[in-house]
């Protein structure tokens, strides 16, 4: 009896936890269920996804409630299509709290698809876009667990593939949209308000701006909000050196892999550079590359205090080298150099 009751309690206490984080999404996606019609909908997706065997137990609240919002999204009677801005949100909220710990390969695949989705997402037809919050529901759940949400088994090193497979095929069972019934709220939270892109095309220095804060949102697992204002108190300098890391995130998560075994590490940045680098010179880099992530923190939190005498912070100096050395960001002394020539012309 007492193994019942405590079976039923820790029942209802999922239950809750999902209700709550449901109207979080709901709220943060800025979507309100107005219609009693579509509010029964939405209950009975929910009863349908939450009593399925162990699913909270296995994909975790947050899953289990983007699921249900991408499933409520892509039924006939309450069909709509995920803007730009909402497709942002959506796989931002997808990603909050899960995938903090998973491997480093895990945050490049969200990486891109934000730049998919900032770069193609406009070409697509309704019936792609229509099913895109499925799609990056069940990559995220793959990327979490290793399975999708219909308990298909994809190993890591196959969910690119399985990505691309999926946007090939959209859901046959999306049908003709009517009339989109759900509306935005009146107020906004933080998170929606820090994605809050324009519906219109983006022009080039926006793409590369937005592109800037979601790669930073994944190395440092801050708010696309926050990033902002950091951003915005940065020199034109710094900026230029933290998008230069950002740029070659890819190929720093490689050499990440590499320095453990310094003979390869070397080959590597050797081959790539297409010259030899001395002892010194591949330990200073080494060092930069592990610190890649606190540079970037240290520079957005204005932690790199010059020194009176210098004019210069010394840890930031000698960072900066690293990556000067390996070609991650381009040297002070030769952008001058540029420039005098260029004055000179």
């Amino acid at each position: 009896m007492k193994e019942d009751k405590d079976e039923d309690q820790k029942r209802n206490n999922s239950l809750g936890t999902v209700i709550k984080d449901l109207n979080y999404c709901l709220d943060v996606l800025k979507m309100k269920i107005e219609e009693s019609e579509i509010r029964s909908k939405l209950n009975e997706l929910f009863v349908q996804n939450v009593t399925a065997a162990d699913a909270v137990d296995i994909y975790g609240k947050r899953i289990v409630a983007l699921k249900i919002i991408a499933d409520l999204y892509t039924m006939s009677k309450t069909m709509h299509v995920f803007s730009q801005s909402e497709l942002y949100d959506f796989l931002t909220l997808a990603t909050e709290g899960i995938l903090e710990h998973k491997r480093p390969t895990a945050n490049v695949i969200v990486f891109k698809i934000y730049r998919d989705i900032m770069e193609e997402y406009e070409t697509p037809n309704d019936s792609l876009k229509l099913n895109y919050p499925k799609i990056i529901i069940d990559v995220i759940a793959i990327l979490a667990i290793g399975v999708d949400t219909s308990g298909r088994k994809v190993g890591l090193n196959a969910v690119e593939q399985y990505y691309k497979s999926r946007k090939s095929k959209p859901s046959e069972s999306i049908l003709a949209a009517t009339a989109i019934k759900i509306r935005p709220t009146a107020n906004t939270s933080p998170v929606a308000r820090s994605n809050s892109i324009p519906s219109e095309p983006l022009h080039e220095g926006q793409k590369q701006e937005l592109l800037l804060v979601q790669t930073l949102a994944q190395i440092t697992g801050r708010k696309s909000k926050e990033l902002e204002q950091s951003l915005a108190k940065l020199n034109d300098s710094d900026i230029k050196k933290i998008s230069n890391l950002c740029f070659n995130h890819t190929k720093i998560e490689k050499y990440c892999k590499l320095i453990a075994t310094p003979k390869d590490f070397r080959n590597q940045i050797q081959k790539e550079l297409g010259r030899k680098l001395t002892d010194n010179q591949l330990q200073v880099a080494a060092l930069s590359i592990r610190k890649v992530r606190t540079y970037i923190e240290n520079l957005l939190d204005g932690k790199f205090i010059t020194h009176d005498s210098h004019g210069i912070n010394h840890v930031k100096h000698n960072l900066e080298y690293g990556y000067q050395v390996i070609g991650l960001i381009e040297s002070t002394r030769r952008r001058r150099t540029t420039s005098r020539s260029s004055t000179k012309r």
